[in-house]
């Protein structure tokens, strides 16, 4: 007896179709700002800062019986820094645009490392310690007659809480981006190499304080120093703004302590 086996061969379900893989970006990543346009968008900021500082100040005459503003006004004063240090804010977000990068990233605003932290912390400190024992062996003022009298007149026009915006917050948020954020993006990536580009940004930082004497100028030279090398190490400017918002907030609680307190 032969036994015949018939077998049934079902149709095997057909695979779903692969879809096609994403062809690759073969598109050139974009480079930030070159040195001569990351200078050129810079001093198109400062302009921009100016203008601004110009613009108020006519809105001010306008709204004042068409006088001209008294430069010691510290109301008046502590605005028009205000307003000249955001304005060219609006002109580096442009410029960053163009290039088509998230402003984060190019400005470097990362997360801080608690190690960063420390160091850069530690590293100011030790700043301050050895420019304050200078200041006593030669002899010089460090600054804080400056202050003082900052500190003085926004007391008298009643804008103490003004002067604290502008130099806890302020100040260190736009210098920061525009020195260890915009410059130190486009200038670290040019010929000019990091550590040009830690001791331009420096030397063009400390020439904004010409109301310092020399020992001023050379601790926020040195400062500066401090800060690109802490910008470079860790990537992140948010971390210079940080300690540049300290070393303002730990300047102005001794003013105060000194004039309210201790005078």
């Amino acid at each position: 007896m032969s036994v015949v086996t018939s077998t049934f061969d079902l149709p095997l379900a057909s695979p779903l179709p692969t879809p096609p893989a994403p062809a690759p970006d073969i598109r050139p990543a974009v480079r930030p700002w070159a040195f001569w346009g990351t200078l050129g968008w810079s001093l198109f900021a400062v302009a921009a800062g100016l203008l601004a500082a110009v613009a108020y100040a006519v809105v001010w005459m306008l709204t004042h019986g068409i006088r001209m503003p008294d430069p010691e006004d510290a109301i008046y004063g502590t605005v028009a820094g205000m307003v000249g240090s955001l304005a060219p804010m609006v002109v580096l977000v442009v410029a960053i645009k163009i290039r088509k990068w998230q402003l984060r990233e190019y400005f470097a605003l990362e997360a801080v490392s608690r190690r960063d932290l420390v160091l850069g912390t530690a590293s100011l400190a030790a700043l301050i310690v050895v420019f304050e024992v200078l200041a006593v062996l030669l002899g010089v003022d460090n600054g804080s007659q400056y202050t003082d009298a900052t500190y003085r007149a926004a007391k008298l026009a009643s804008a103490l809480p003004l002067l604290w915006l502008a130099v806890v917050a302020v100040a260190p948020v736009t210098e920061e981006l525009l020195f260890r954020g915009f410059l130190h993006r486009g200038w670290a990536a040019s010929r000019l190499g990091v550590v040009g580009t830690i001791v331009l940004t420096s030397a063009l930082w400390a020439a904004l304080h010409q109301q310092y004497n020399l020992l001023g100028i050379a601790f926020i030279f040195s400062m500066g120093l401090i800060f690109g090398w802490m910008r470079q190490r860790s990537g992140s400017t948010t971390l210079t703004i940080a300690l540049h918002g300290l070393n303002n907030l730990f300047t102005t609680i001794l003013v105060t302590a000194k004039l309210e307190w201790l005078s």
